[in-house]
């Protein structure tokens, strides 16, 4: 618990003091610099994902220097011995996001002596106008805390059953009594698990279930663009535009990129350029392995994101991988004692078990009924079918326009689609249930830039509270909604069943978000626009604009 923050009573409470916390409370505060705010944290460090406790040696961040930043705090170049291709460890994000909540305050108070840590939420309800928290602190001494408006910012970071949460404190790496790893998981958490493993000299085995997506694909960061890298080059309109993404502009351009046959076939061919230099960089036939190497070739292209990727920040990892990793196939049976047993009989010592296999939603804290109403995932066979019937005659006519519009997406190549047991999530913007303007859910959607994404949810989340966009008739906010689901689907095959997932569509999205405010100080002109990297600082313009435009100076 914090020595500031008293009372539980609250006019703003934001749940989760990782990257999209942190940002969303600085905002709010800068426009309501009086409000009672607090943050809800159950670690007891800021940073969510890039927490001191979760951080491990070869923990990389895949955002590269420059873009990787809150636009009103400059970040302090990394080491040229810790950066690689403009990316960076993820300590230097921990140590960014510590010094924000150091540096930023209002009426004599920081952002972090306005964070409660050690204190969980266990249950939220909504009674007459007010939410009311559940918690327990540290010591488990039970908690009553009570808001006006409420955020959810712990995103998809409640972690399953362990460990790349938990790796980064555990120190199992540095233990010459541990000698045998399995890592369980296909994306980058995984990769980066395994990659310090075999550095550290450990027999280690990767597993990667046959009734998942397959492996991910882990792309290099030196490939020769326009730009100074290829992150940069993904944070320009011009890139973007190649993406066949809901959110870009429908002009001429875009129309011919993804509505003709030409254009489709444009389109096509760059990411197949890129898939076949990933291809290249791994060569999963070619080299010589005894350990199942070629098993870790992913499948289908970069293009689609079925499965998880991640960048390579090692050029020794497909080397070292084919050398030294045992690959398996299969699902895991049960752990016994030192003995990992795989459906398929076979079985393996197993000193450590890894498991880099994703995240629960941050849901957990509502009832059904709340669930429900929110928009929130939720079992199918909970939903009545008055509803169900109305999502699905709206999906069946917004997928008909997706068709329509995106060729490419029409026709996707063979692959294993993991379908959910749950509905996807049903908010506007991914964020603003239909039926309650005073809660709001952040960093619920996979973006690739994170702080970018999360510094212009802040900026919507308080032009929403404070009233000053108009939003569309329910009406026409669900058809949007389905028509993004419909998108998802479409656009990202299993990743996009939850309608959360758009990996290359940061930019896009960060206009729709601005757009919706009426902001207009990010823009360069039409050249500047489309060519130039939206940056961080461009943000700052619009947010300022924002401020000059709704907010009397206090």
């Amino acid at each position: 618990m914090n020595g500031f923050v008293t009372g539980n009573s609250f006019d703003v409470v934001v749940v989760g003091a990782g990257l999209s916390g942190i940002i969303a409370a600085q905002r709010y505060l800068e426009a309501h610099p009086k409000c009672r705010l607090t943050l809800l944290e159950k670690d007891h460090c800021v940073g969510g994902v890039f927490s001191k406790r979760r951080l491990y040696e070869e923990f990389w961040t895949q955002w590269t220097f420059g873009l990787a930043e809150f636009s009103d705090m400059p970040m302090e170049p990394p080491p040229d011995e810790d950066i690689k291709n403009d990316c960076f460890r993820a300590k230097y994000t921990t140590d960014y996001l510590e010094k924000y909540v150091d540096q930023k305050s209002h009426s004599g108070h920081s952002l972090r002596e306005r964070i409660q840590f050690g204190v969980e939420v266990q249950t939220i309800e909504k009674l007459g106008d007010s939410w009311h928290l559940s918690c327990v602190d540290s010591s488990n001494n039970k908690l009553h805390i009570s808001t006006e408006k409420l955020m959810i910012a712990n995103g998809g970071n409640a972690g399953i059953i362990l460990h790349s949460e938990d790796f980064g404190e555990s120190n199992v790496i540095s233990s010459k009594d541990l000698q045998h790893v399995a890592v369980i998981g296909a994306g980058k958490s995984s990769a980066d698990m395994i990659y310090e493993s075999v550095k550290a000299g450990k027999t280690v085995s990767w597993i990667i279930s046959n009734n998942g997506t397959g492996p991910g694909f882990f792309a290099p960061l030196d490939m020769k663009t326009p730009y100074k890298n290829p992150a940069e080059a993904a944070q320009t309109r011009l890139m973007s535009s190649f993406q066949p993404s809901l959110l870009n502009a429908h002009n001429l351009w875009t129309r011919f990129l993804h509505s003709t046959m030409i254009g489709a076939g444009l389109v096509k061919a760059m990411f197949s350029f890129v898939d076949k230099e990933i291809r290249k960089r791994a060569d999963y036939t070619g080299r010589k392995s005894t350990k199942g190497f070629e098993k870790l070739e992913y499948d289908p292209g970069v293009f689609w994101q079925n499965s998880t990727g991640g960048a390579l920040h090692h050029d020794d990892f497909w080397p070292l991988v084919a050398e030294n990793v045992t690959v398996y196939r299969d699902d895991v049976k049960r752990l016994n004692g030192k003995t990992l047993y795989l459906q398929n009989g076979s079985s393996l010592p197993c000193d450590i078990l890894l498991c880099g296999t994703g995240w629960k939603t941050g849901a957990r804290f509502f009832s059904s009924d709340l669930i429900l109403e929110l928009g929130l995932p939720h079992g199918k066979e909970l939903e009545p079918d008055i509803v169900s019937e109305k999502w699905n005659r709206l999906l069946l006519e917004a997928d008909k326009k997706v068709m329509k519009r995106f060729r490419l997406l029409g026709d996707p190549p063979p692959h294993s689609r993991k379908h959910l047991q749950t509905t996807p999530y049903r908010m506007y913007n991914t964020m603003a249930p239909l039926n309650d303007d005073s809660i709001l859910f952040m960093n619920h959607i996979i973006a690739g830039n994170k702080l970018f994404a999360a510094e212009a949810q802040a900026i919507w989340a308080v032009a929403y509270f404070d009233k000053r966009l108009v939003l569309p008739p329910i009406e026409k906010q669900e058809e949007e909604i389905a028509t993004w689901i419909a998108w998802c689907r479409r656009r990202y095959l299993s990743n996009g069943e939850g309608g959360t997932f758009a990996s290359f569509d940061s930019v896009p999205y960060v206009d729709k978000l601005l757009n919706d405010i009426g902001l207009t100080a990010h823009r360069k002109g039409w050249w500047r626009d489309l060519t130039e990297p939206f940056r961080p600082s461009d943000l700052g313009k619009a947010w300022k604009e924002y401020l000059q435009l709704h907010v009397q100076p206090s």
